[in-house]
């Protein structure tokens, strides 16, 4: 059977029926179709122009009904109550203007970011991109503010329902999805352990779901900074159009457990890569803090407000998108009725499995696609965004990639302006070559890798720390959170 073996990433597998079957392909597995498409044209047309057929997600017993991401966006049905869930993310945070309102959060979140890395030179590089994106998506949209020097309950809760989701819907995984009737066999019967850690997943999710929103609900009102949280706007904005039950609670809670488990998790890894690529290729790096000194100067730290004055940097941010793209093959597609593309029938059920990564190397597009090359999008190649697919397709395209987009730009932005980013150096002195590797799993994290980071200057060092003073600590809000275990 023709399934990825051992270590190799199920994309590279996939990859080689590109040059065997073509740009469209398919594999049938225990009865289940599943659609390999290589082209980002024919996912476009399939997954875009044809969204009202090809929309529906995989019936994974496992991850999607027994642990419960069928609740969130991410495992949802396209129903009305998807619908829903989308009509509230796109009120709140589907506009450039609606999410401009949260650019003071996102500075503080991220010269807090500086602080963190500047404190250890990035030696926990990783955590601090976690506790940033954290701070960040928990403020906007719950307004809760995290514990600022210790572990932050709600911020470690979404990481490991994240590591749980990731094995939770790998397609062929579990048993139980391929024989749904096990769901019923008693747990202590040999080979039902998979019962068990569903229940404890399922637990894990409803706290992600249940505990940060009961906080917010039960605030009700505009604190701090002057910030409206998603929570709150969405509880107000239902009622005053008198459309508020039991069914717009639910879909209010869980579209905010959606953004609290996508925004938390999926940007760090484009964050963990934007560090290695500027290790890489320091050339990158350089340019780019030329055009920060250029256009800004080295007196302030760049706000979203200079990002019109910031060309390179918003390349950048592309390329690390397509460099890395988060999702190597995407959230499975499921098609709800028959389709026949160029030829191809396409059964009813099939899995379609678009292959980012193989869209973000297609040397017919991406010259030097291994490369982080930001100039590729500006002239003379001016080579076509990633972002049209790596942030998803049609109905399923992510509703918080305007907040990503502004918080990747100011991350990328704010640390090229201060730190000078290095490959590590071994206790003998030998420089320490790091490699762009992907590990397994639905989000792709790079591979471990360690770097260097270091104020490009005393006066650079001073930015950072006048960044904490001019915005002090916090009380953290976790006093109140009753984490259930």
């Amino acid at each position: 059977m023709d399934l990825p073996a051992g270590s190799t990433p199920e994309y590279q597998h996939w990859l080689t029926h590109k040059d065997v079957y073509g740009p469209i392909s398919s594999i049938t597995v225990l009865g289940q179709t599943m659609v390999l498409i290589h082209d980002r044209k024919q996912a476009h047309e399939l997954l875009v122009e044809r969204a009202n057929i090809h929309s529906g997600r995989p019936k994974l017993k496992f991850g999607f009904d027994m642990v419960g991401w069928n609740n969130t966006m991410a495992g949802l049905q396209c129903n009305s109550i998807f619908k829903l869930y989308r009509k509230y993310a796109h009120q709140q945070l589907g506009s450039k203007t609606s999410v401009e309102r949260y650019n003071e959060v996102q500075e503080v979140s991220v010269g807090r970011f500086l602080w963190r890395v500047n404190q250890d030179k990035g030696a926990a590089l990783t955590q601090h991109l976690k506790t940033e994106a954290g701070e960040l998506i928990l403020k906007v949209v719950y307004d809760y503010t995290i514990e600022p020097f210790e572990k932050d309950p709600l911020v470690d809760l979404v990481d490991e329902a994240m590591e749980q989701f990731s094995e939770a819907t790998i397609p062929g995984r579990w048993m139980v999805d391929i024989f749904p009737f096990l769901e019923h066999v008693p747990s202590w019967m040999p080979g039902a352990g998979f019962r068990k850690t569903a229940a404890a997943w399922n637990k894990t999710l409803r706290n992600v779901a249940d505990l940060p929103y009961a906080y917010a609900k039960q605030q009700g009102k505009i604190k701090r900074l002057g910030q409206a949280d998603f929570v709150t706007r969405s509880l107000e904005q239902a009622q005053r159009e008198k459309e508020f039950g039991a069914a717009e609670e639910h879909a209010i809670k869980w579209t905010a457990a959606s953004m609290y488990t996508g925004g938390a998790d999926t940007s760090v890894s484009t964050m963990n890569a934007f560090f290695l690529a500027m290790s890489m290729f320091p050339e990158v790096q350089h340019k780019a803090q030329a055009e920060i000194d250029r256009a800004v100067g080295n007196s302030r730290l760049p706000t979203a407000k200079d990002r019109d004055n910031l060309p390179y940097i918003n390349a950048i941010v592309e390329e690390a998108q397509r460099w890395h793209p988060i999702a190597p093959m995407g959230l499975p597609h499921v098609t709800d009725k028959e389709d026949v593309l160029q030829g191809y029938r396409i059964p009813r059920d099939s899995l379609l499995l678009p292959a980012i990564w193989s869209f973000t190397r297609d040397p017919t597009v991406y010259h030097d696609p291994e490369s982080f090359k930001p100039e590729r999008f500006q002239a003379p190649y001016n080579e076509p965004p990633a972002t049209a697919f790596t942030f998803g397709f049609g109905r399923r395209i992510c509703p918080g990639r305007m907040l990503a987009d502004a918080s990747l730009f100011l991350t990328f932005a704010q640390s090229l302006a201060v730190f000078n980013i290095n490959k590590e150096v071994d206790a003998e002195g030998n420089v320490v070559e790091p490699i762009h590797e992907f590990m397994s799993g639905i989000v792709a994290y790079p591979k471990a890798f360690k770097v260097n980071i270091t104020p490009r200057s005393p006066e650079h060092e001073e930015m950072i720390e006048k960044v904490v003073t001019e915005h002090s600590w916090q009380e953290s809000d976790a006093k109140h959170i009753n984490l259930k275990v």
